[in-house]
């Protein structure tokens, strides 16, 4: 997946180099995340566990659905990416 945007011709080149850079950089983690953190499994009704990291995920024993572990697990990917994306996209053997 990549993020194409047209940069409009108020950026300067370096500031256009920038964002272009962050893009590929966000990118690049997101890409690293949905390897690292494919798919997860069910526990028990109100837990799911990360195939990548073997976190624990709780879910609400109400909502034990399969969208309310999609959206948890979304959200641990979504915590993964923070991480990632924090230490400058070099968490290599930390999922």
């Amino acid at each position: 997946m990549s993020i194409d945007i047209e940069i409009g011709t108020s950026l300067s080149n370096e500031d256009a180099a920038h964002f272009a850079a962050t893009t590929e950089a966000i990118t690049s983690a997101m890409q690293r995340v949905r390897e690292s953190h494919a798919a997860y499994s069910w526990v028990w009704t109100d837990e799911i566990r990360c195939r990548g990291c073997n976190a624990s995920l709780d879910i609400p024993l109400l909502a034990s659905t399969n969208l309310s572990a999609d959206k948890a697990f979304q959200a641990h990917q979504s915590a993964q990416l923070d991480a990632l994306l924090a230490a400058g996209g070099h968490l290599r053997g930390n999922h």
